[in-house]
């Protein structure tokens, strides 16, 4: 099978592995994600988009599955590969960082949390208006977070 066509069939496959995870299995999904994750890299090289999409995919099901530490260990290198290839401000990295937030957030860590919105706030700064909707609201999540600390 070609290149293209092997990538074809991994799309179609992290689309199964999501309607999956929207259906409630998680475990499944997981499961199918981290297979993923690494036919990608084999296919299309770490660094690719769609590598770096199923990655952020995976994070986003362990969250939703309540495995917010097992998430967290997806994010944190993820961002890092994100920010490197696709560059700060890229709107997956400002999904990834909002994520690592709100999973910070469950697993009680509040100070990183904040940390995390802080440096979505500063991308956020970059890229909008002031007085975006978007940029309120984090600056509201922080102070609610600077508050409960």
């Amino acid at each position: 099978m070609s290149s293209a066509g092997e990538l074809e069939e991994l799309h179609a496959r992290a689309a199964e592995a999501e309607a999956r995870a929207h259906a409630g299995d998680f475990r499944t999904a997981v499961k199918e994600l981290r297979a993923l994750v690494g036919q990608y890299g084999e296919v299309a090289g770490a660094d690719a988009p769609g590598t770096l999409t199923v990655r952020l995919n995976l994070a986003r099901v362990l969250g939703a599955a309540k495995q917010s530490a097992k998430a967290i260990a997806v994010c944190e290198p993820l961002l890092r590969d994100q920010v490197r290839v696709l560059g700060p401000d890229h709107e997956d990295v400002l999904e990834t960082r909002q994520l690592l937030a709100n999973l910070r957030y469950a697993t009680g860590d509040t100070g990183g949390a904040a940390a995390d919105l802080e440096q979505l706030l500063a991308a956020l700064s970059r890229v909008l208006m002031p007085t975006h909707d978007r940029i309120t609201k984090v600056k509201r999540d922080i102070e609610f977070l600077k508050r409960t600390r």
